[in-house]
């Protein structure tokens, strides 16, 4: 009866361990594109910024192109960039708390694998 439930703590843990891991990977990935998008909202707010004040500047929206003013443009971007600085923050602190889950699920699972073991040696 014990090795039923045994079995069924460590497959929880397992799954649980799985589980966490591909989250984290998942929080890699997201990081890493919020970066990119940081990276070139800077980019392109240092070109613009360079280039002449009567310059025609143009805006994607949808399908179609709308004539902006290089301050709202540049505006824009500083906000992009600004937003994806935090976002980056964010997913830092959640795989931060993802790495402890992480760390004590394997904790729990390797006290659960010694707890068989010495329960087997004991028999």
């Amino acid at each position: 009866m014990a090795d039923v439930e045994l079995k069924k703590a460590f497959t929880e843990l397992k799954s649980k361990t799985t589980e966490t891991a591909s989250r984290i990977k998942a929080v890699d990935t997201q990081v890493e594109q919020c970066k990119n998008r940081g990276k070139h909202a800077e980019l392109t707010y240092a070109e613009i910024k360079n280039a002449p004040s009567d310059t025609k500047l143009y805006e994607s929206v949808g399908r179609m192109f709308v004539l902006e003013t290089q301050d709202t443009i540049l505006e824009q971007l500083k906000d992009k960039a600004m937003k994806s600085r935090e976002q980056i923050e964010a997913l830092e602190q959640q795989k931060v708390y993802l790495s402890k889950n992480l760390k004590e699920s394997e904790q729990a699972l390797r006290e659960l694998v010694e707890s068989k073991k010495s329960s087997v040696k004991a028999s």
